[in-house]
């Protein structure tokens, strides 16, 4: 065994036998935070590196923020670290593509275990054929949201250029909050990244087109989010079209809080846009990849997401409860460990359920007791291991090809 290996199996034990770091809240209170959410999202991520946040949508009240590292690097990352979003992103492709007509609800693209062309092939899992948008949305297709995505890249009968289509996409994606910092009340925020015509252009020197930057479609590429800012995506679609800045201090001393805070900030998708989307997620939760997670006491909806990078997948997972009217808005984001479906999404109907009924039924808190335990070694400890500009899986000479 060489010395290199020696290292990584001793910081692994390190890592596992002393729990990680939580990065701590602000100490400037009173906070926005519910303790007991709070203690239970800590406890579901001993032993793991990565975040959960949750809000409530009617206020942008922060309502849990739990972050672990392996080492202690003094970085929250629930704000401070800016991932690929993998699936979770679909939703907000959805109501891009739905609003500018460029899918409807009942567009269909083939996939038959992913998507083939020449030397590109993007990968799905099994499932029925020809999905419509909702579907499509409940099981995750990523052939579907690639081809959709790389549609209106090409439609030159809508856009003009290829420029014009990305900076449009782009204005849809910021109107979301994303792609820019949020404007939390804490130090540490990450910006994150929508890509646009300008970083295209740079990275690509004019050679690229829908095909050559189809992964974007599914969340991978050139995109990243925070953790709280793919919780307030779910907050957006839960609100249907609109946000409060996130905020974790309450107003102190009589004084109201600042209009940063109470102002509604609007996402130019359309209403019938976001009444597919949600639909799209409660057939996730109902019959779709997050099926395990239904709940007999209310309706809700949820997105999962399964971000690859240089090393294992990332496990993730954004959702709203109740269905209507929302009460919290959520976020769980582990990084290495796996399907958004087997790690993330349970963890965050743990949290929903906790907040929602103020206690875990006996089945609910012996399968918190499990993921308690349950230990996923980082493969980069402390450090988050992709790239800010990393680009998703072609090399660049198939990018060219691509391209022509």
């Amino acid at each position: 065994m060489n010395i290199k290996r020696v290292l990584v199996v001793v910081s692994a034990l390190f890592f596992l036998l002393t729990n990680t770091h939580g990065q701590g809240l602000p100490e400037d209170g009173p906070l926005t935070i519910d303790e007991s959410l709070q203690n239970l999202a800590e406890r579901l991520l001993k032993g793991k590196q990565g975040s959960i946040v949750a809000i409530d949508p009617a206020t942008g009240e922060v309502k849990a923020m739990a972050s672990n590292s392996a080492i202690n690097d003094g970085i929250n990352r629930a704000i401070g670290v800016a991932y690929s979003p993998g699936s979770t992103f679909k939703t907000a492709q959805a109501l891009t593509l739905l609003s500018e007509s460029v899918l409807y609800t009942n567009s269909r693209y083939s996939c038959n275990k992913g998507f083939w062309r020449d030397k590109i092939h993007i990968a799905c899992h099994e499932h029925l054929n020809r999905l419509d948008m909702v579907n499509a949305l409940g099981q995750s297709c990523n052939s579907y949201f690639c081809q959709g995505f790389a549609t209106m890249m090409k439609d030159r009968v809508k856009y003009r250029t290829k420029n014009v289509a990305i900076n449009k996409w782009n204005s849809y994606m910021t109107s979301m909050g994303l792609g820019a910092m949020l404007g939390i009340d804490m130090e540490g925020e990450a910006s994150g990244l929508m890509p646009d015509s300008s970083l295209y252009e740079k990275l690509y020197n004019g050679r690229w087109n829908g095909t050559t930057v189809m992964w974007v479609g599914m969340g991978q590429g050139e995109v990243r989010a925070t953790p709280l800012q793919l919780c307030n995506l779910a907050a957006v679609i839960g609100n249907r079209g609109w946000y409060r800045v996130p905020h974790i201090h309450q107003p102190v001393n009589g004084f109201p809080l600042d209009t940063k805070y109470t102002t509604k900030h609007f996402s130019i998708a359309n209403a019938k846009a976001f009444d597919t989307v949600v639909e799209g997620m409660k057939t996730c939760v109902t019959s779709g990849t997050a099926s395990r997670q239904k709940s007999p006491f209310y309706e809700w909806c949820g997105k999962t997401g399964t971000a690859e990078n240089d090393g294992k997948d990332h496990s993730v997972f954004i959702g709203f409860a109740p269905k209507d009217n929302p009460k919290i808005a959520i976020c769980v984001y582990v990084e290495n460990a796996g399907f958004g479906a087997d790690l993330a999404a349970p963890v965050g109907a743990l949290v929903i359920e906790q907040y929602l009924t103020g206690t875990l039924t006996k089945r609910s808190e012996n399968h918190a007791m499990q993921w308690e335990k349950f230990q996923v070694v980082p493969d980069n400890l402390g450090m988050p291991n992709d790239s800010l500009l990393q680009t998703y899986s072609i090399n660049k000479k198939e990018m060219q090809q691509a391209s022509r």
